[in-house]
C-alpha cells in the first residue's frame, strides 16, 4: 500500500465538483455551472501560485502568461516560453532577441 505512488495533485474536475456540491441550492439555482467554473478556475489557479504574481507579455504575435515572484524572473520565463513556442512552429529566433512588452 505504501509502495504505490500517491497522486501529487487532485484533478481540477474533482475539486470543482466537490466545491459545487458544497454550495447551497439557492446559489446553484442562480449561477450557471459554466459561470461558476470560470470563476472557480481563476481562484483555484491563483491559489496554487502562492507568493507569485501573474505577468503577461507580448512578443510579436505571441501572448505569453507566466507566474513569477518578480519582473526579472517573469521575463526570463517568458523568453524561454517564446523560444519554445517559436521552435515548435519552426520560426527563427530574431537576431536582436525577443522584444517582450508587458501587457497591463
Amino acid at each position: 500500500m505504501l509502495d504505490r505512488p500517491q497522486p501529487k495533485t487532485v484533478p481540477f474536475e474533482t475539486v470543482l465538483n466537490d466545491w459545487w456540491r458544497s454550495q447551497p441550492p439557492s446559489f446553484r439555482e442562480t449561477v450557471s455551472l459554466s459561470t461558476a467554473r470560470a470563476c472557480f478556475r481563476a481562484g483555484y489557479t491563483a491559489g496554487k501560485q502562492l507568493g507569485e504574481r501573474r505577468f503577461v507579455f507580448r512578443a510579436g504575435r505571441l501572448r505569453v502568461t507566466v507566474w513569477a515572484r518578480g519582473a526579472m524572473e517573469a521575463k526570463k520565463k517568458a523568453e524561454a516560453e517564446v523560444d519554445f513556442r517559436a521552435a515548435k512552429k519552426g520560426w527563427p529566433k530574431p537576431k536582436a532577441g525577443w522584444q517582450l512588452q508587458e501587457v497591463k
